[in-house]
């Protein structure tokens, strides 16, 4: 490892910097005490330490570090800074020993906003890491709010309480509890290890593919396609089918757009 990555990541951030300033955003990484101006009056509940999907890390707690990044969490800071050396010597120690402290996170509405470790993110993020170790406290909705959002939100607790996994989200309401008899579970009891280990290969099978098939051209949230998926031809078919088997499913569905539109709407209750 050498400065030579940390240019490689710097050019990476700097293009995305750009990109954001081209549009009129705002071209760092989200601060949620900026943007969660309450977020001393709301609730926490302590998750403890687990694996997250790396791809759900959106931001940072608070405005300290946000301009050391862009948007993908990639550096930009100079490559003669110590914010540049010490993340070379983090990559190294990655390569070489593999990090294992776990970074302090906070979870707010299913996104997590990093307190303590945003130079490893970064690392594991430019390394293509999917999942890093955290310790997370959990920022629960406004008990008076009503909104879809925070209903959404309320089911997927109950579901992350029965399986402790997170990325699996839903634009409708009532569907975790689909998905759970779907399983042939509840969302009243936690689920065995095998049930969960199942569902969490079942929905990386189809991520992986349904990214491939749709290329980018589709706005739907994964969990919802693959609840039609899963509708169709059963979530076990994830785990039985080989990969063309599978590409070929998903083109009977897919073709037809605003079908699949509608379809969910059906399904997931969508407006």
């Amino acid at each position: 490892m050498s400065i030579q990555d940390y240019e490689k990541a710097r050019k990476l951030g700097l293009q995305v910097y750009r990109h954001e300033v081209n549009r009129g955003h705002y071209p760092y990484l989200p601060a949620l005490d900026y943007m969660l101006s309450d977020r001393d009056t709301l609730k926490t509940e302590d998750i403890g330490v687990c694996e997250i999907p790396i791809y759900l890390i959106c931001g940072t707690l608070t405005e300290g570090r946000q301009k050391a990044f862009a948007k993908n969490y990639m550096p930009l800071l100079d490559e003669d800074s110590e914010f540049a050396m010490k993340w070379v010597n983090l990559l190294a120690y990655q390569e070489r020993e593999g990090i294992t402290d776990a970074v302090k996170a906070h979870e707010f509405m299913g996104r997590f906003y990093i307190e303590e470790g945003n130079k490893r993110v970064s690392v594991l993020k430019y390394l293509g890491q999917p999942d890093i170790l955290a310790d997370v406290t959990r920022i629960l909705p406004p008990e008076n709010s009503n909104a879809k959002e925070s209903r959404i939100y309320r089911e997927f607790m109950k579901f992350f309480g029965c399986t402790g996994i997170y990325g699996i989200y839903f634009s409708g309401e009532g569907v975790y509890a689909k998905l759970a008899d779907m399983c042939g579970m509840t969302l009243t009891e936690k689920w065995s290890d095998d049930a969960v280990l199942a569902l969490k290969s079942e929905f990386f099978t189809f991520s992986r593919l349904y990214a491939e098939h749709c290329a980018g051209t589709t706005a739907l949230m994964y969990g919802d396609a693959f609840m039609i998926y899963a509708e169709k031809f059963t979530p076990e078919s994830l785990l039985e089918d080989s990969d063309d088997e599978i590409r070929a499913m998903l083109g009977t569905i897919w073709p037809g757009h605003t079908s699949l539109l509608e379809r969910l709407k059906k399904f997931c209750g969508l407006s």
